[in-house]
């Protein structure tokens, strides 16, 4: 772990992974929960530190309550800095020990040797992941993939043994992941109906016989494809112009409409030609009743511990302040490109410049699209594929792997940046409540590295001992240290943390809430206005004053309106957005913002002009920034 996210070890106290941006926000969380179990009787899910006066919830924000709990309490001796690092190897460690610990129970008939060399190898392909190595630059959250392989082993022995303990743990870690990353509630939810589905079900696909009489209709269906990808190319050749033939014009603006049609048509041809038939039954008696039981208890137990969070989010529902994306169906998150996984890595010292540039010629996110699953990984899924022929095991993390792969697709198909027309079952992820806000859909591929680690390890070790040449140990090895290389991300980048003298002044001045200059508020779900520089999060931190204004994840209601009918701070957005200021005198009494902090190079001459018109004092001053304190 050390070595893999060096040179973080020499930077514990003065720097955080990662270009600037999130970080910030995880920094602000774990403060402010040692902020409030230090403050008798002030809420955690609602604080007015951000969005002063008038505050905002913190409840379907990334807040990390539980990892802050641990930087609050165990970690107290520690900076806000500190610990957040420290929180980040352990999250590392838990990972791969998790995973571990997942594959040893999966691997019970293997040999000891094997069997431990091949658990090592699934600890690495997960936990050292490309999507790890991406989220740990800033999204400390989603970083804590532990709970994934956690819930899993208590999931699987639930079943297999028939242990309400077990289903108990499970609901537990659940619970757990509701403290600590949204999106992971959302995937162990489906990964429970997946798994348990494929575990208490058999499902045979056959092959029936055409009719005669429907052979007209497949002609027809296959020509109405034929031409509704004509009329898509042509509008991708006139680039959304128009076309005239015989004196017809034809014209369009994009081909998506027409591709759609064409797969639909497609789709409804394969169904006549093929004619698939479906036989479900159960894999044991009783099987369907127990996976029920178990949902049951997870579901209570998840309930209970979840509790505080349910409340807070009943009640955000009853006020209508609940936040919730809102998009249509082309303008969704996209998810991973089909080509992603051809890419390479793009942390890779070796491949990262390569990589990025491949990326960024499909316009694909190399955070959330990001989907490099290595050669030595796919060569050994591909060469052990008969170790795992019929074996039970095997078949439910196959399902698994297709479900979570089939939703990080995300709401269409993307081929080398080109929507293809083909809507994906996760576009109905939106109408879903909840669910919506799990958002980006290429998170997901998390869960098909679980499931591939568990797969490629289960064959290697049983194709070990069968296959002479895997049969040694030297070459089980290799093929760890391999698959280590392929994952390599080291050197990361990191954000270095300074301490101004004027929030360190700040720090000891009377309480009051801070404007910065230039101002700004942002969110999760769009571009903000006004300033985004989230650094003032992490100052925050320092001087322990509310913010007017902030940034967080959902964005409060009205808080635009609200802020820019204030004074001062509703003429520093107006300012920052490059609108204009009469000179009228404003109610000062009735401004928000007790302290003004002014970052000189970054502010405009109209939003200096204007702070100097102000009544306030500059009381501190440093080779960037003034601090002013309104009379």
């Amino acid at each position: 772990m050390i070595a893999w996210t060096w040179p973080l070890a020499r930077h514990l106290g003065d720097a955080v992974p990662g270009d600037p941006g999130d970080n910030y926000s995880f920094l602000w969380n774990l403060w402010w929960m040692r902020h409030v179990l230090a403050t008798p009787g002030l809420p955690y899910f609602h604080t007015s530190y951000l969005f002063y006066p008038f505050g905002t919830t913190i409840a379907d924000h990334p807040h990390c309550a539980l990892p802050a709990l641990v930087a609050a309490t165990l970690l107290k001796p520690l900076s806000i800095i500190t610990a957040y690092n420290v929180l980040l190897l352990a999250f590392l460690f838990a990972n791969m020990a998790a995973m571990y610990a997942l594959a040893w129970t999966r691997l019970e008939s293997a040999s000891l040797g094997p069997r431990r060399r091949a658990a090592v190898l699934a600890a690495i392909i997960f936990g050292l992941s490309p999507y790890v190595a991406a989220h740990l630059l800033g999204h400390f959250d989603l970083v804590a993939v532990w709970l994934l392989p956690a819930f899993a082993l208590a999931l699987q022995r639930a079943a297999d043994r028939a242990s309400n303990r077990a289903a108990i743990t499970a609901g537990l870690v659940l619970a757990a992941a509701a403290y600590i990353a949204y999106y992971y509630v959302v995937y162990l939810c489906l990964f429970t109906v997946a798994y348990l589905a494929a575990w208490a079900l058999r499902v045979n696909v056959t092959r029936g016989t055409a009719k005669p009489g429907r052979r007209a209709v497949r002609w027809m269906l296959l020509a109405a494809a034929a031409a509704a990808a004509g009329v898509a190319l042509l509008i991708a050749l006139t680039e959304g112009g128009s076309i005239e033939a015989a004196g017809i014009v034809i014209s369009g603006r994009t081909p998506q409409n027409a591709l759609t049609a064409a797969w639909i048509c497609l789709l409804a041809w394969l169904a006549l030609t093929w004619r698939p038939r479906f036989a479900w039954s159960a894999s044991s008696p009783g099987a369907a009743r127990r996976a029920l039981a178990i949902t049951s208890i997870v579901a209570v137990t998840f309930a209970a511990g979840a509790a505080p969070l349910f409340w807070q989010a009943a009640k955000l529902v009853a006020r209508g302040e609940y936040v919730s994306p809102s998009y249509g169906w082309r303008s969704a998150p996209r998810g991973v490109d089909l080509l992603a996984p051809l890419l390479g890595h793009p942390l890779h010292p070796v491949t990262r410049e390569a990589s990025a540039r491949a990326y960024d010629a499909i316009a694909a996110d190399r955070v959330e699209a990001i989907a490099w699953l290595g050669i030595a990984p796919i060569v050994l899924l591909l060469l052990t594929r008969g170790a795992r022929r019929g074996v039970e095991v095997a078949r439910l993390w196959r399902v698994v792997a297709g479900v979570f792969l089939l939703w990080a697709l995300g709401p269409f198909l993307v081929v080398a940046g080109f929507d293809t027309g083909l809507k994906l079952p996760e576009i109905l992820a939106r109408f879903v409540p909840f669910v919506a806000n799990a958002r980006m859909p290429g998170r997901a591929i998390v869960v098909f590295y679980m499931a591939l680690a568990l797969l490629v390890a289960f064959g290697v070790a049983r194709a070990a001992e069968a296959t002479a040449w895997l049969r040694r140990p030297a070459v089980q090895w290799l093929v760890v240290a391999i698959v280590a290389f392929e994952y390599w991300d080291a050197p990361i980048a990191l954000t270095p943390l300074d301490r101004p003298a004027v929030y360190q002044a700040l720090a000891a001045a009377p309480a009051g809430a801070v404007c910065e200059v230039p101002f700004g508020i942002g969110d999760g779900l769009s571009v903000g206005i006004g300033s985004q520089d989230r650094r003032v999060l992490y100052y925050a931190t320092l001087h322990e004053h509310p913010l007017v204004g902030g940034y967080i994840g959902r964005m409060p209601p009205r808080a635009r309106e609200r802020i820019s009918a204030m004074a001062v701070a509703g003429r520093l957005l107006n300012l920052n957005r490059g609108g204009w200021v009469d000179g009228d005198r404003e109610l000062f009494e009735a401004a928000a913002c007790r302290y003004l902090v002014v970052n000189r190079p970054a502010s405009t001459t109209a939003e200096l002009d204007y702070v100097a018109r102000l009544p306030a004092d500059r009381i501190a001053s440093d080779e960037a920034r003034d601090l002013y304190k309104m009379r």
